[in-house]
């Protein structure tokens, strides 16, 4: 059997970085009224990322968040496939998101600021033919990414 090796996005994740390279690339932050350990459960199970994000309507996964773990979800009619590369709870979570013609990366850091209180960082990068042929750029990447830190942030502040 042929062991499959890391991917260049596989390897970017594992790493905690983005594609600096890629056509898009966005960041983003926002802070919640919540401990750190409320918001880690919010990204990392990502069975709550349809509560978290309209646009999602179906997750699948077999285990909890652990490093080469991998998931599928549905985003409108785009199915895609998602490997977790660092799991670092409540510091680091990056996985990378594959499809035809698509290439991402996702990194999420948390900084504690207090006992109830915690920043959520995102850095994304995209690449492939679906990005050029959507002409997804930058600034659209950013509000996506504020979307989704809002949704967290919704999710996690929740009594």
């Amino acid at each position: 059997m042929e062991v499959q090796q890391p991917t260049s996005h596989e390897l970017l994740a594992l790493a905690g970085e983005i594609d600096n390279h890629a056509p898009v690339q966005a960041l983003g932050s926002i802070v919640v009224e919540a401990p750190a350990d409320r918001v880690w459960a919010a990204l990392s199970d990502v069975t709550n990322w349809p509560a978290i994000r309209a646009d999602i309507n179906t997750v699948s996964r077999a285990e909890a968040a652990a490093p080469g773990g991998v998931f599928t979800w549905r985003t409108g009619e785009v199915a895609v496939t998602s490997r977790f590369g660092v799991v670092d709870p409540e510091r680091l979570l990056t996985w990378t998101t594959t499809a035809p013609g698509l290439a991402a990366v996702h990194v999420y850091a948390f900084e504690v600021l207090g006992p109830e209180l915690t920043r959520i960082s995102a850095a994304e990068s995209m690449d492939g033919a679906i990005v050029a042929a959507v002409q997804l750029n930058n600034s659209q990447l950013a509000e996506r990414i504020q979307s989704w830190l809002i949704g967290i942030k919704n999710f996690a502040e929740r009594p």
